[in-house]
């Protein structure tokens, strides 16, 4: 099994729009990045995101350029900065298919941790420069290797 942990695109800023849309980058970010997830063969069974617009936006953008539209969800927990990565996990482990997560920069790096140590709190992954940033984990149950990452400007235009 395979999870894609995606840090969310570009978003305008609250001054520039109060509901945070992705900004023309992000939409670009969005759609490349989707390009590259659907060129390694990703064949997701589901795409979720919080519910914040800006991880809505990107779930949806990488999923159009996959050919996945229909399969994005917001998650039914909390998947923000602080919440507890736990639910996530337990998604997981009872999913019968790989699962591509868009969200934040905190979040994700928690969830590989707990993924790729047991322990979110021990690092294992980094999101910087940020934006549209993606990490594929594989395996399941304690078993989970990072199998790789890829920033923006590594990925084709």
């Amino acid at each position: 099994m395979k999870v894609i942990l995606v840090h969310r695109a570009n978003a305008l800023s609250a001054d520039e729009d109060p509901a945070r849309h992705l900004s023309a980058q992000g939409v670009k970010e969005s759609e490349r990045l989707g390009r590259f997830l659907k060129a390694q063969g990703i064949s997701p069974a589901r795409i979720l995101h919080s519910d914040k617009q800006w991880t809505l936006e990107t779930g949806e953008r990488v999923a159009e350029a996959m050919g996945a539209t229909g399969k994005t969800a917001t998650a039914a927990y909390e998947i923000n900065t602080d919440d507890a990565v736990d639910p996530f996990i337990a998604e997981i482990n009872a999913s019968n298919g790989d699962i591509i997560m868009t969200g934040h920069s905190d979040y994700i790096v928690r969830a590989a941790s707990k993924l790729l140590t047991g322990d979110e709190s021990n690092q294992a992954i980094e999101v910087k420069p940020g934006n549209g940033t993606a990490f594929c984990l594989e395996g399941s149950g304690d078993n989970w290797v990072l199998a790789w990452g890829w920033r923006q400007e590594q990925l084709p235009g």
